[in-house]
């Protein structure tokens, strides 16, 4: 396998993809933060209206 730059941190090696193992658990993390934050923002408004979040229904 030829050794080439990460896309990201543009630091030489060998991997799939163009992203290195590291960013691409960084760039997994940040999503992953981000669609919490996306999560937790709609049951803050879905709250406000007076309505119930499907997470809070028991079943």
């Amino acid at each position: 396998m030829e050794k080439h730059r990460c896309m990201i941190c543009a630091k030489p090696g060998a991997f799939q993809g163009g992203i290195c193992d590291l960013c691409k658990a960084k760039v997994r993390g940040e999503a992953l933060q981000e669609q919490q934050q996306v999560k937790k923002d709609a049951d803050r408004s879905l709250h406000k209206e007076g309505t119930a979040g499907e997470s809070k229904h028991r079943g």
